[in-house]
């Protein structure tokens, strides 16, 4: 009997080894081999985001599909450890490709997403300070979109970190309150807000799913979602809400028919910024 449990035990320490291995193991970077008609190509990178307990697989096939259409091409990931450390894999050039990063974080299984603002603030500040990265664009699921956007009012403002050009939200709880307990994180969201007039002019995509007849992805209900109006009213920042029926929450960042929509809201000519 011991023998055997020893033994499950090594099957299951291996297995969860060879779960952390592949869960950061990043696609097959694909070449950016040909480029499409109407599509800006600039220097400005786009950050992916995973919500809690995401991985590379959140955004694999997005990145293949992105780059095999010819909208961009990953050029680095960049893992933060839970001391906020980072490991950089991957070279940054200045070639006007659409250069795509995917950020991941090593201990995704956090408490909340206070951590992740400390860990996406690092990251910025890095990009800026070592590859003079003076704006960026993001895509940010579930609360990597809550912490996107509570380091955005928090800090977005600051000389020592790029300026945000446009931010795809994709399920993100701003405000997670319940009638009989308010969310502290928005309370003290909606406390820092006039942070936002000291920054420069950028576009928020606010998407989120509708399951037939409900308000809500299946996950996160739309009341959590949208409360973030409210926040970037009188800013700067241009602010669009897309909602698209038929999706639930795990597919906003992993279904083609989204594919299409994150780039065309990343990438389309027609909203005034590059």
């Amino acid at each position: 009997m011991r023998k055997f449990l020893l033994k499950s035990g090594l099957i299951g320490v291996g297995a969860w080894w060879s779960y952390r291995w592949l869960s950061q193991r990043t696609a097959v970077k694909v070449p950016l081999n040909h480029r499409r008609t109407g599509v800006p190509y600039t220097t400005t990178p786009t950050l992916f985001i995973p919500g809690w307990g995401g991985n590379a697989w959140t955004y694999n096939g997005l990145l293949r599909w992105l780059a095999r259409h010819g909208y961009g091409h990953q050029v680095m990931t960049i893992v933060v450890d839970r001391r906020g450390q980072l490991r950089v894999q991957g070279d940054w050039s200045m070639q006007a490709d659409n250069p795509l990063i995917q950020v991941l974080f090593a201990h995704p299984f956090t408490r909340d997403y206070q951590q992740q603002i400390a860990w996406l603030t690092t990251v910025l500040r890095e990009l800026k300070s070592h590859t003079q990265v003076a704006t960026y664009n993001m895509v940010a699921h579930s609360w990597g979109g809550s912490a996107a956007v509570n380091q955005l009012v928090r800090q977005g403002g600051t000389t020592d970190l790029p300026r945000l050009n446009r931010l795809v939200l994709l399920g993100a709880p701003v405000n997670e309150a319940t009638p009989t307990k308010p969310d502290a994180m928005y309370e003290r969201l909606t406390a820092t807000k006039q942070n936002l007039t000291a920054i420069t002019p950028g576009i928020i995509h606010n998407v989120y799913g509708l399951l037939a007849g409900r308000l809500t992805d299946g996950e996160v209900p739309v009341h959590q979602i949208t409360a973030l109006r409210a926040v970037v009213r009188n800013s700067p920042l241009q602010y669009r809400e897309h909602p698209v029926p038929g999706i639930g929450h795990g597919r906003l960042h992993s279904a083609p028919q989204m594919w299409q929509l994150i780039a065309h809201l990343l990438w389309s000519p027609n909203q005034g910024f590059n």
